[in-house]
């Protein structure tokens, strides 16, 4: 069991340069937010969880797109004409 969730499935650990966010569980009731630590000292986070969440939601879709659209860049046969 996760100490910092209460919850028995792995949480959500992102790297944030030299802190580490622990998002809380998505079926987790509104109260309960995730945890930023830097050194091993967690700092709750309440009004601005929700909004690094859509933040973190939003950077993953652009990564998605550019590593799809660099994937198909790479797959596509290079024609030379001279």
């Amino acid at each position: 069991m996760s100490k910092v969730t209460g919850c028995t499935a792995v949480p959500n650990v992102l790297p944030l340069g030299s802190y580490t966010y622990i998002q809380a569980p998505a079926h987790s009731a509104t109260a309960v937010n995730g945890t930023l630590t830097k050194g091993g000292l967690p700092v709750t986070l309440r009004e601005t969880e929700p909004i690094l969440r859509e933040f973190l939601r939003t950077l993953g879709e652009v990564q998605d797109d550019f590593t799809r659209r660099w994937c198909a860049i790479r797959e596509r046969p290079v024609t030379v004409t001279s």
